[in-house]
């Protein structure tokens, strides 16, 4: 049991710790672009709106994927334990079925998203970046 909570915590912060980073680099993209466009006005530290929306993001995708990870390992439990129960076999394969596609859509969402304000802080000329 111990082996297997520390294997599911390394996938947990596999799975988790990218996201993270995209979201800290766009954030802090947001950040420049905001103090460039009102210089003086934004708040700095974390108060500022870009950590504190990057502090939510970052939040519920870590949620998201450790719920993808129970779910997995839920519907792999079930596979093994059906012991020839073709109805438990379907479930377990439509919940491990339906759990990738939750993480597909949850990572496409957020690969859309960061696209969007990525070439929005790019075409405004405020991302630091040079723009071509």
């Amino acid at each position: 049991m111990r082996r297997f909570l520390s294997t599911a915590a390394s996938v947990a912060f596999g799975i988790v710790a990218p996201t993270i980073v995209f979201a800290a680099t766009a954030l802090e993209r947001l950040d420049n672009a905001a103090n460039k466009a009102f210089p003086g006005q934004t708040a700095q530290g974390a108060n500022a709106l870009p950590n504190v929306a990057g502090t939510i993001i970052q939040f519920f995708i870590g949620i998201l994927g450790i719920f993808f990870l129970v779910l997995m390992v839920y519907g792999g439990y079930l596979w093994m334990n059906a012991r020839g129960n073709e109805q438990q076999v379907e479930k377990a394969k439509s919940l491990i079925t339906q759990a990738v596609l939750g993480l597909i859509i949850m990572l496409s969402a957020y690969a859309i998203t960061y696209f969007v304000v990525n070439n929005l802080v790019n075409a405004t000329g405020f991302g630091g970046a040079a723009t071509p």
